[in-house]
């Protein structure tokens, strides 16, 4: 009996182990990886990425501030999201914005659906709040496509404020004309029923790194 136990035990281990070596392997062939933003060798590409959302997060809210004091939230909606806003130029040699953008699970505008590396960093996020875990400050994330160089990407989480409410907040106390807009706009709009304070998605961006030299 025990002579032939042995073979079927050690068969089974040498599934268990391949099966092991093919997960590893397709973690580590994923076109999508987390980065400690702490790493040194990261150090540039994080102070580029936080230094970008801040002033994009900072133009944002002032946005809204402007765009509101000027006009209805109903014929704001056209207006806002950071339409005018421009990346800080690269310096030569240098890492460089390529992209800046919001995402969410409930979009407004289909533009900003996330892909499968921002559905990584939303679920990151989604399952530290679940857990009742120290959200990130922010994410680093090292994106590979075929045939293309590396993409960096620089994740802060967005949260709804008060003066988002009256296009975000609880359908029933939108403000006039918001829902009616909507429909005709965004038909398919997800991006409502915030409260304020709670998490809305991300702000992403986007940094390429300077080419090698010879």
């Amino acid at each position: 009996m025990k002579a032939r136990f042995y073979p079927v035990v050690l068969s089974q281990a040498c599934v268990f182990a391949a099966l092991a070596a093919l997960r590893a392997a397709a973690a580590d062939a994923s076109p999508h990886a987390f980065v400690d933003p702490d790493d040194p060798a990261v150090a540039e590409i994080r102070r580029l990425g936080e230094r970008t959302l801040d002033q994009s997060g900072n133009a944002l809210l002032l946005e809204v501030r402007r765009v509101l004091a000027d006009t209805t939230p109903a014929l704001a909606i056209g207006k806002l999201h950071l339409k005018d806003y421009r990346p800080p130029p690269a310096a030569p040699g240098k890492p460089a914005v390529t992209a800046l953008r919001r995402t969410s699970r409930q979009i407004r505008n289909p533009a900003n659906a996330p892909d499968a590396a921002d559905l990584a960093a939303l679920e990151r996020i989604e399952g530290q709040l679940e857990r009742g875990d120290p959200v990130d400050r922010l994410l680093l994330q090292r994106v590979t496509f075929p045939g293309q160089p590396p993409e960096w990407r620089v994740y802060r989480p967005l949260v709804a404020l008060k003066q988002c409410l009256d296009c975000h907040g609880p359908s029933a106390t939108l403000a006039p004309g918001v829902a009616e807009t909507l429909k005709v706009f965004y038909p398919a709009d997800l991006a409502v029923n915030y409260r304020a304070g709670a998490w809305r998605g991300l702000l992403r961006a986007s940094i390429s790194e300077p080419p090698k030299t010879p």
